[in-house]
């Protein structure tokens, strides 16, 4: 037991604080875009992040992370904008 406890303090020690405590990068990512996430639940159950975008645009986060490579495009590039 105490080898399991020694075990967890190092890797503790070994992860930054940040790290730990970071968020969803495709939430971070919709906010960036200027929208705000939602939490949708599924009819079965399952759970998704939507990002609702400038004039009612909705787009599901890990969809939009990807189609910038997760980084915000210049204003003329940005179909959202």
């Amino acid at each position: 037991m105490k080898i399991k406890a020694l075990i967890a303090v190092c890797i503790g020690s070994i992860i930054p604080v940040g790290a730990m405590a970071m968020g969803n990068p495709a939430s971070i990512f919709c906010e960036q875009m200027g929208g705000h996430s939602v939490i949708a639940k599924l009819p079965s159950g399952d759970e998704i992040g939507l990002c609702y975008l400038s004039d009612k645009k909705i787009v599901e986060e890990w969809t939009l992370f990807r189609m910038f490579d997760g980084k915000k495009p210049a204003d003329r590039n940005n179909p959202f904008r």
